[in-house]
């Protein structure tokens, strides 16, 4: 985690070491020791398909990430896919007392055109239900509908705060 300034969080996983069971990272099991294809960077990646529909995950407490409502969240990365535009989104979810409280899922299926290589990937969610409270759970991850192997590769998530 680094402070790129007041009013934003940074959260960086580049899942080297994602088997050593990170703090608010879950699925770990879905990142794997890649060759072919190779992973974006080092040796590790996450692998979605029909069985694993669900990436490599970050959840956690509002309240333990910063005081505060985040007004916005970007979530970043690599991806690599092995069909093209494949049913593949980017979700935020919002959890009350393990209730959702909101939900949002950005496609990425129109951006990824080309098979057989690394793409790089943004999502930005706004909240629009308000507030959020402190103790909400936040969760980010990738979910895979296309049944095909999609991978994802060194992960950043930007709280924003006003």
């Amino acid at each position: 985690t680094e402070q790129a300034d007041q009013n934003e969080i940074v959260i960086t996983n580049d899942l080297e070491n994602a088997m050593g069971v990170i703090p608010s990272w879950y699925n770990e099991n879905h990142v794997i020791a890649m060759t072919d294809p190779p992973a974006h960077s080092g040796e590790y990646a996450c692998l979605s398909n029909d069985t694993m529909q669900y990436s490599y995950t970050y959840k956690e407490i509002l309240k333990n990430i910063k005081n505060g409502s985040p007004k916005l969240v970007n979530f970043s990365g690599w991806v690599y896919t092995t069909v093209a535009n494949p049913n593949f989104s980017i979700v935020c979810s919002v959890n009350e007392n393990q209730k959702q409280y909101e939900w949002k899922a950005v496609p990425l299926d129109k951006e990824l055109t080309e098979t057989g290589k690394w793409v790089e990937f943004s999502a930005n969610f706004y909240f629009d239900k308000k507030p959020l409270k402190p103790e909400h759970e936040i969760g980010m991850f990738a979910w895979n509908l296309s049944k095909k192997n999609v991978y994802i590769d060194d992960l950043k998530i930007t709280f924003y705060y006003e």
